[in-house]
């Protein structure tokens, strides 16, 4: 985020870490009770359960897609930290680092993960609190900070919202340099997209069965939430003191602002510890996320296609995947190249598609199979539409039109869904929401704080 706050203040961060916020807060308040009542390991069964294997296999393909897109700036991530302290170009150290990721991945397996990932974030935090003094120390302070923001496209550097502030040029910045009902849908999909689009994901799943009780788990979510938003700003403000410092960046530095700036602003002890936890993290996020996506077509979709299969079969197929998906991952990523957009299409991918069908899935009795099939269909079509109309209006810039148009999507898809489910009650019966054990847990609490 340190690279988009220099270039567009608040307005460019909204995606990350305000929208992961909101995901983190509504599963806590609203959905962790239902995760953990139903002990699903991964959202593919919980479709499954409440709609057919059709739907949890369809789900499973559009999260596949958002799992290549995060694990692909997982791999950049990494290259970055590689190529600034070793000086290796780009794509070499992009190359090593995902080696290394599938190495610990594979031979690690998720015992290594989750202590490297304990490890990292306990490091990580340390040093980003350290960070913050050091980044408003070198520009004089909170006080000159606020008074000397600034950014490089001239957007008012504070602004969450839309806004008819003036910017550089002295016109109404809007949201993203969008006005009217353009600036309305691309604020809704910065806010919205990931918060939502990331609520049917197995990730979230799993951490709620991580934690010992409902209630822990309810706070767990609550808690992050709040945390990860004061450690996900330290990188945002480091990039607007870098703008004060020096708003004439070239190029090449500041599309890794934030390590440069650590490496030339703190000292070298606390340089190391970054460098060391940062790599962690991302070895264990990724290795994380790579162990998942392999295990959903190894274990879940194997299980599917072939049930008299054996462990040591699914084990092999789980491995062979997990090599696969990083290979994709690697080509996705080198070919795009921006690792935030890909960090946001990750979360951005299942809103105008999956969103929806998971979110009435667990909140509405009435949802159906016809109307998820509907709502997976209107929202995949119309957010094609949407794009290609968007175009023109957007003079070509593709990932506007496709940020702006899945917010209409997405209300299609509801629409779809709603109508579609209550059209064919008689025809489909909805399936009540059942645990693994196949009894009905619709009546589950849906906020547990003690």
């Amino acid at each position: 985020g340190a690279t988009e706050a220099f270039v567009g203040g608040f307005q460019a961060i909204v995606w990350d870490p305000w929208s992961p916020v909101l995901t983190l807060l509504i599963v806590g308040f609203f959905f962790v009770g239902i995760f953990r009542r139903s002990r699903f390991t991964t959202a593919i069964d919980f479709y499954n359960a409440r709609y057919s294997k059709r739907i949890g296999m369809t789900s499973m393909a559009v999260g596949m897609i958002a799992y290549i897109s995060w694990i692909s700036a997982q791999l950049l991530a990494l290259g970055v930290i590689i190529k600034v302290v070793t000086g290796l170009d780009a794509m070499t150290a992009t190359l090593v680092g995902s080696l290394l990721i599938l190495t610990v991945a594979i031979a690690g397996g998720l015992w290594a993960l989750s202590r490297s990932d304990m490890l990292a974030f306990i490091i990580l935090s340390l040093v980003l609190l350290l960070v913050l003094p050091y980044s408003l120390h070198a520009v004089g302070g909170p006080t000159p900070f606020i008074e000397n923001a600034g950014t490089q496209n001239g957007a008012p550097p504070f602004s969450l919202f839309y806004t008819s502030d003036l910017n550089a040029s002295g016109e109404p910045e809007g949201f993203a340099g969008y006005l009217g009902i353009l600036g309305v849908f691309y604020m809704l999909a910065a806010w919205f997209s990931v918060a939502i689009g990331d609520i049917g994901g197995s990730v979230l799943t799993a951490r709620a069965l991580a934690a010992k009780d409902e209630v822990a788990a309810t706070r767990g979510f609550v808690y992050g939430g709040f945390i990860y938003l004061v450690l996900g700003m330290i990188p945002v403000i480091v990039g607007m003191c870098a703008f004060i410092l020096y708003p004439n960046l070239n190029e090449s530095e500041l599309d890794n602002v934030f390590p440069w700036f650590v490496q030339n602003h703190l000292p070298e002890w606390m340089v190391i510890l970054f460098f060391v936890a940062v790599c962690s993290a991302i070895v264990s996020t990724a290795g994380d996320t790579i162990l998942t996506a392999g295990a959903l077509i190894g274990y879940t979709a194997f299980s599917v296609a072939k049930p008299e299969s054996t462990d040591h079969q699914r084990l092999t197929v789980t491995r062979i995947f997990m090599i696969i998906v990083t290979a994709c991952s690697l080509l996705f990523g080198l070919a795009l190249g921006d690792l935030y957009r890909l960090l946001v299409f990750a979360g951005a991918v299942s809103f105008p598609v999956l969103s929806a069908v998971s979110v009435c899935g667990i909140l509405w009795r009435k949802a159906n199979v016809a109307g998820a099939w509907l709502s997976m269909t209107a929202g995949t079509l119309s957010w094609i539409i949407f794009i290609w109309l968007l175009l023109p209006e957007v003079d070509g810039e593709i990932w506007d039109a496709i940020y702006i148009g899945a917010v209409p999507a997405f209300a299609c898809s509801l629409a779809a869904m709603i109508i579609g489910s209550l059209v064919t009650q008689r025809v489909y019966p909805p399936n009540p929401l059942r645990d693994v054990d196949g009894n009905d847990i619709s009546d589950t609490r849906l906020f547990t704080w003690r």
